[in-house]
């Protein structure tokens, strides 16, 4: 009996026109739910869906079979029929056949209007605010032979892939599929249909086959045969609308649709099919069925994922234990680490666990990706339909109200996870609305940078931990060289790189050990991602010069390069790039090859064009061809392998650059850059200048050096580095150690900002330049071993001065004016007699070494008022025969040595060292008494080449000692 009609030709859409000849079976559908799969009604109506498709003839089962040409539109047309199953359905839906100029008829007669339907092949979907409400009356409906139902918007966004998580194969489209490709989706399921009649079987872990009266896949042999050689597919029946029985009793009826020849693989096929695992569409609601295939798909889909998440268990149980699904409370959660380490698979592996106890799930992946692809309104849009399963263009036209969105979210339960979040801009404006959401949802965070989970305000985080070497060795063979394991550094993505590589490791492993730029997809991408140009510039420098080199030495040359390197350091640790331990600059060795790789690219096939120069042979063919350009900004040579002589003019087109060091990892005679004809020309943007073993007599004369921060010219052969007086205002550092030719420094007047000058082993310098009394920034001054050095300018206003070295200077009687700030002050072998009392006013002196100053023949006892020192060395003072008698007590003192001295005996003041920890008495031939309190103190003594006879009564004494030695 026909039901009762009703008018829904009010307040519907306009559309662009369409060819009114054209034969085409037009589909407007109405729903009381949502176009995005939801399983509630509509609180106000529903939803219509209109689509339309060319009538043609169709080589399927299901296009052969049930098939009617639609007819000419009228009101009597608009049926319900009764879907010939046992499921209770609420779903409605009105479904009208007709050709275009037939519907467009109606309309027109309805409401006055032209044009009113899309001729677009995709869905348009109108809600209830667009319009008037359409009442439908409740009942079964659906002819299965016609059902189109909209495409459902799902949650989680995949990529592109030739391989899904699920494939679905029908034949002609129903709600039941809609709904359950939903209910996949919105759990992270990556979903595929399947409509093509072809050979080919779809890549998937799960093929769900949808069988009915009318269709069977014409490909279900090639589907059976792949299934037997891959065990790792599972195919899952679903009898829709039949029993197996009744499949197997109506194989005859599927005769005239396969080949005659064929017929009995088909019949076993089909035997086959009705006997595996599967699902019965008939004495069940639909909702617990779908509930049902997705809890068994994410079953499979968990184990063929374990392999991928080898070592990561331990992992996803601490995130769900931050996650604490059972509190009622709005929680997030980060997931931090480096690129590649394993985020995204994490957060995939814990949406699929826990994405059933959400009402709404939402996974946007590579969101900053997609940011920058598509703009930050666009991806708003979409997150917002998935948040209120509505389509995005409701949300483009409403300009929906805060209050509106509040109330629409505040009481849904809701899981988001924001994936590759590497900018706070990409979810800054997603905050706000992440706070409205209901009692117990969950938001996800993954990201490289940790400064994203602060601005976000983020509840906790977690740090993806590396996988330790057992684990790396289970995601390769038990062959993989060393070194491959070291370099992963238990990334999983580079892990899975050398996985692929195997016939390479060999190759790979030598490129390891010389530091080679290595391509690795997906790192090679990402890695730089989101770095701002100085950031960039810091983190491609230490990766082609600084891995693992003093943080505070690499910070002074960046900062001179105006890198604010302090600040960039700490950029980078933050967004996993880089790691500082015990003070030194590191990386793992895939991000130092990656951050090479970087730059090799910016010129592959011309090394002159490229920003940073480190391998032999590119700079050996770039000094040799003079190829050098604009584009150079460090130079690092390793000169221990090569010999080639350069040019002059060598740094004439190299005009930006700022860190040039060229030494010997091992010193090899007939090796090196030799400069035969001099050098003219040095770049006057050079902060690093470091040449080991310079062969010439001084820099070029036309160098300006106002730019240097660090000048290294050691073992050289420079008697002077230039004529005259030149601006070193940024000059930091200079070193010209084991120059023995050279003769003078220049004036340092203007270098302000010196902190270390080094000229140890300089053996021509007789004099220093009194201009070295206005560094009032120098902490560390060697003179060691400038054996000609007879005096020493007063150093008494040097407020920095923490180290002065003076050993070694053979000639050196005075002792000299130091700075009261001095810690460290070495005066071992000079030709001193007398440490003066003054001494008292180094009051923060920590070591005092006076090794071998053989001339030394006393001590004064103002020593004792030296509050902070910790060691005292006189060893070799062959010519001191007393120690000093302390009149106060020395309680930092621990290290006192006393060998090769000529002393007696000690004095019991010697009680008085109450921090003393070690004495050393090595060869003290003349020592023949200590006083009875020395034994009260518990320190390591040390006795050798003694007369054992005149302790052998004080034996006894030292039982309680850890360390004796006699000899």
């Amino acid at each position: 009996m026909a039901e009762e009609m009703v008018n829904p030709w009010e307040n519907r859409p306009t559309s662009s026109s369409v060819d009114e000849d054209e034969e085409v079976e037009t589909l407007w559908e109405w729903s009381p739910y949502k176009p995005t799969g939801s399983n509630k009604p509509s609180d106000s109506g529903g939803s219509w869906a209109v689509k339309k498709r060319p009538i043609q003839n169709s080589s399927s089962i299901g296009d052969r079979i049930g098939k009617k040409r639609p007819e000419a539109v009228t009101e009597s047309s608009i049926r319900r029929v009764p879907r010939p199953t046992k499921v209770n359905r609420v779903f409605q839906r009105v479904v009208i056949n007709t050709s275009v100029s037939d519907f467009k008829t109606l309309v027109h007669r309805h409401t006055g209007l032209h044009s009113s339907v899309s001729p677009d092949s995709d869905p348009v979907y109108l809600l209830e605010d667009e319009l008037e409400s359409i009442n439908v009356n409740d009942g079964p409906i659906s002819d299965p032979n016609h059902v189109f139902a909209p495409p459902i918007s799902t949650s989680a966004t995949f990529p592109a892939s030739k391989d899904y998580d699920v494939v679905i194969k029908h034949g002609e489209d129903n709600d039941f599929i809609s709904h359950l490709r939903a209910s996949l989706s919105r759990r992270g399921i990556s979903v595929r249909e399947d409509f093509e009649e072809t050979d080919a079987v779809p890549g998937c872990k799960v093929l769900i086959i949808f069988l009915t009266p009318t269709y069977v896949p014409s490909n279900l042999l090639n589907i059976l045969q792949h299934q037997r050689k891959e065990s790792q597919v599972v195919v899952y029946p679903v009898f829709y609308g039949i029993s197996p029985s009744d499949f197997i009793t109506n194989s005859k009826y599927y005769e005239d649709f396969f080949p005659q020849d064929e017929w009995e693989e088909w019949e076993t096929a089909l035997r086959q099919i009705a006997h595996m695992p599967g699902y019965i569409l008939i004495d069940k609601y639909e909702s617990e069925l779908i509930d049902e295939i997705v809890k068994d798909a994410l079953k499979v889909i968990y184990s063929t994922d374990n392999e991928k998440m080898i070592g990561m268990n331990v992992q996803i149980k601490k995130v769900l234990s931050l996650l604490c699904i059972e509190s009622p409370d709005v929680r997030s959660v980060g997931i931090w680490g480096a690129v590649g380490i394993g985020k995204t698979a994490l957060a995939e592996d814990i949406f699929c666990r826990i994405s059933v106890q959400f009402e709404t799930c939402v996974f946007l992946k590579d969101l900053h990706k997609e940011v920058e692809a598509r703009g930050q309104d666009s991806v708003t849009e979409d997150f917002l339909s998935k948040v209120l399963e509505v389509e995005p263009h409701v949300i483009r036209i409403s300009g929906m109200e805060k209050s509106f969105l509040r109330s629409r979210v505040q009481r849904k339960k809701v899981l988001v996870v924001l994936d590759d979040v590497n900018d706070f801009r990409d979810v800054e404006i997603f905050l706000e609305e992440l706070s409205y959401f209901g009692p117990g949802s969950r938001i996800i965070i993954t990201s490289r940078d940790k400064r994203v989970f602060v601005l976000c305000k983020t509840d906790h985080v977690y740090e993806v931990k590396p996988l330790d070497l057992s684990t790396s060795l289970q995601n390769l063979d038990r062959g993989t060289y060393t070194e491959l394991l070291k370099f992963s550094n238990g990334n999983r993505q580079v892990l899975q790189f050398l996985g692929r590589s195997k016939k390479e490791w060999k190759r790979l492993s030598q490129e390891i050990k010389s530091s080679s730029p290595i391509y690795i997809q997906g790192i090679f991408e990402r890695s730089c991602c989101g770095l701002d140009d100085i950031e960039r510039s810091i983190f491609l420098d230490i990766a082609c010069f600084f891995k693992r080199v003093n943080k505070n030495d690499v910070a002074t040359l960046l900062d001179g390069c105006g890198f604010s390197a302090h600040v960039g350091f700490s950029s980078l640790v933050d967004k996993s790039l880089l790691t500082i331990s015990h003070n030194m600059v590191d990386m793992p060795g895939f991000l130092q090859a990656t951050g090479r790789e970087i730059v090799r690219q910016e010129s592959v096939d011309k090394p002159g064009d490229r920003s940073r120069l480190w391998n032999g042979e590119d700079i050996r063919d770039v000094f040799i061809d003079n190829t050098g350009t604009s584009a150079i900004e460090g130079i690092f040579l390793d000169m221990s392998q090569l010999k080639f002589d350069a040019r002059p003019i060598v740094f004439m087109k190299m005009y930006n650059l700022r860190l040039l060091k060229l030494y010997f990892s091992k010193v090899k005679e007939n090796s090196g850059v030799c400069l035969p004809q001099g050098l003219e020309y040095l770049p006057r943007k050079l902060r690093l200048l470091h040449r080991e073993y310079y062969p010439l007599s001084s820099l070029p004369q036309t160098f300006d050096p106002k730019n240097l921060v660090e000048l290294n010219l050691p073992n050289s052969c420079a008697k002077k580095l230039w004529n005259g007086k030149k601006s070193l205002e940024k000059l930091k550092k200079l070193r010209l150690s084991h120059s023995s030719q050279l003769t003078k420094i220049p004036r340092l007047s203007s270098a302000l900002n010196l902190e270390l000058l080094d000229l140890e082993g300089c053996k021509s310098l007789v004099s220093i330049s009194q201009s070295i009394c206005y560094l009032k920034k120098l902490v560390f001054l060697n003179l060691k071993d400038c054996s000609n050095l007879e005096s020493v300018p007063s150093t008494v206003d040097l407020e920095s001065l923490e180290v002065l070295n003076l050993s070694g200077c053979s000639k050196l009687e005075i002792f000299p004016e130091i700075s009261p700030n001095v810690k460290e002050l070495y005066l071992g072998g000079t030709v001193i007699q007398e440490i003066p009392s003054s001494i008292k006013n180094l009051v923060l002196l920590e070591k005092l070494n006076l090794e071998n100053s053989r001339h030394l023949v006393n001590l004064p006892t103002s020593i004792c008022k030296l509050k902070h020192l910790e060691t005292l060395n006189l060893s070799g003072c062959s010519n001191l025969e007393q120690f000093p008698d302390l009149n106060r007590k020395m309680k930092r003192l621990k290290c006192l040595d006393l060998s090769k001295t000529a002393i007696k005996e000690l004095p019991s003041s010697i009680s008085y060292l109450t921090a003393l920890e070690e004495l050393r008495l090595v060869e003290c031939k003349s020592l023949v008494r200590l006083p009875d309190n020395t034994w009260s103190l518990r320190f390591k003594v040390e006795f050798r080449q003694i007369d054992t006879e005149k302790f052998s009564k004080l034996w006894n004494r030292f039982a309680w000692l850890k360390k004796v030695q006699i000899s």
